[in-house]
């Protein structure tokens, strides 16, 4: 059944591709942050073997790294690991305030 749903999620995805426009762009380069920005706390994020890593701080608010840009459409792929006793997600189209 797993594998029924991920092959229906990939169908639907590449459709949605082929029906896309063609000026997509990627939002991470899989070399550096350049267009990514740090907001709040102290976390250390980094790009190593072509992945965002995050490392987090003791006792430091919580951290987040955000597009420099705000982009209106777009498409998230990803795979998300985490320690287990870790407080971590993905926010879309969140506000941060600095407190």
């Amino acid at each position: 059944m797993k594998l029924l749903i991920k092959s229906a999620a990939i169908i639907l995805v590449l459709f949605s591709l082929s029906n896309a426009q063609t000026n997509w762009k990627k939002l991470f380069n899989e070399k550096d942050l350049s267009n990514w920005e740090q907001l709040n706390g102290q976390a250390k994020y980094s790009v190593q073997d072509g992945v965002i890593v995050g490392e987090t701080v003791l006792n430091a608010p919580n951290s987040f790294i955000v597009t420099k840009e705000r982009y209106s459409d777009f498409i998230l792929e990803l795979e998300f690991k985490c320690e287990p006793d870790m407080n971590s997600g993905v926010q879309i189209r969140s506000a941060s305030i600095p407190t």
